[in-house]
């Protein structure tokens, strides 16, 4: 496998199943992957799958068949894990936590030295240091979500996977995430970013790729695309009328 590639995945398939209720095959035959320095858009309608795939990719489900790597290693080996970040769609609450406690523990798990330095230049990035003693509860949502962020760089992964990062950040706050974004980016940091956020898509995204019903549907570079035409192309993908643009 070129050694260039940070993710791999090949004829992957999912089906869940539960007592009493229908099958529902929420990927199938699902084949792509990612180079090293690559910032890839996944994109897609709701239920399409795209949750499914980024928690897959991640080792958090297993596959029913097919076979993902990470840097040429399995998702759930040591070596994979300690490349990766990842901000989920979901924020971890506490009354009794603060910005402070959350982070350093976190930095403890993964093995960070000088932590709080690394932790005070992170939230300097996203306009956080203030709030660096502050309980998480007392944040906004759109600061938790830039606290997510923060945790999903820490320690300097390799690849990181991003699960609706612009979804509660006002504009100011998605300008500084893009421009964090476009020099990491220039420090050979891949990014894998789900997003319903076409036009952040088109600003932030080297590629991407489309899914739908499961399966990979178009797989494009954002020159091959061309500014302005992701709406169409997704509308293309999904049977529906263009703007006409």
């Amino acid at each position: 496998m070129n050694e260039q590639i940070a993710v791999y995945a090949h004829n992957i398939s999912k089906t869940f199943r539960q007592f009493f209720q229908p099958p529902v095959e929420a990927l199938h035959d699902v084949s792509f992957s990612i180079n090293e320095g690559e910032i890839v858009g996944l994109i897609g309608p709701n239920g399409a799958g795209k949750s499914t795939l980024m928690r897959l990719l991640l080792g958090f489900i297993p596959s029913d068949s097919g076979e993902v790597k990470l840097f040429g290693e399995h998702p759930e080996s040591l070596h994979a894990r300690a490349l990766i970040g990842y901000q989920a769609d979901t924020q971890f609450r506490a009354n009794n936590v603060s910005v402070k406690s959350f982070l350093l523990l976190h930095a403890d798990l993964i093995g960070i030295d000088y932590a709080e330095d690394h932790i005070k230049h992170l939230l300097q990035m996203f306009e956080l240091l203030d709030s660096y003693k502050r309980p998480l509860s007392s944040l906004s949502k759109g600061m938790r979500q830039k606290l997510e962020l923060v945790l999903a760089f820490l320690g300097s992964p390799k690849l990181v996977f991003l699960d609706e990062p612009t979804a509660a950040l006002d504009p100011p706050s998605i300008f500084v995430l893009r421009d964090f974004l476009a020099e990491k980016k220039k420090n050979g940091i891949t990014v894998l970013f789900s997003s319903h956020h076409l036009t952040e898509v088109e600003s932030i995204c080297d590629r991407i790729i489309f899914i739908s019903n499961g399966t990979v549907v178009d797989d494009s570079s954002m020159k091959e695309i061309g500014p302005g035409h992701l709406e169409n192309l997704f509308r293309k993908n999904l049977g529906m009328k263009g703007t006409g643009l």
